[in-house]
């Protein structure tokens, strides 16, 4: 696992700063510039969510079955309860701000989610 994810992190980094090169240039010339604190926000929890993710199902391969699902469950229910707490931040601060950092959070997910599959895909 540790090797897909090194191997992965390169071209996700470069996907995600070619992606954001495009969002900083349309924020720029809508003059919504402050809406890049909420995408980096955004992209900061993807990133969190998938390090807790790897983290837990590395650890979680050393324990027995049952260890495991306890293990990955209490996981997902703290990255949720992350995901909710930072969302709920940024709704405090603007309606654009919340949709920034949806939107970072959904791109990193979804980047890492198709590095993934296409790892998957050539094993």
């Amino acid at each position: 696992m540790r090797e897909i994810f090194l191997t992965k992190a390169r071209p996700l980094a470069k996907y995600l700063i070619a992606g954001t090169v495009l969002i900083v240039v349309n924020l720029w010339a809508a003059g919504k510039l402050e809406l890049l604190a909420g995408l980096l926000a955004g992209y900061g929890l993807g990133m969190v969510w998938y390090g807790v993710m790897f983290g837990r199902l590395w650890r979680s391969g050393d324990m027995t079955i049952a260890q495991a699902k306890q293990h990955v469950v209490i996981g997902a229910i703290l990255r949720l309860m992350l995901m909710a707490v930072v969302f709920w931040a940024a709704i405090q601060v603007s309606f654009g701000q919340f949709l920034a950092t949806v939107t970072g959070f959904g791109i990193v997910y979804m980047l890492g989610m198709v590095m993934l599959i296409l790892s998957a895909r050539q094993m």
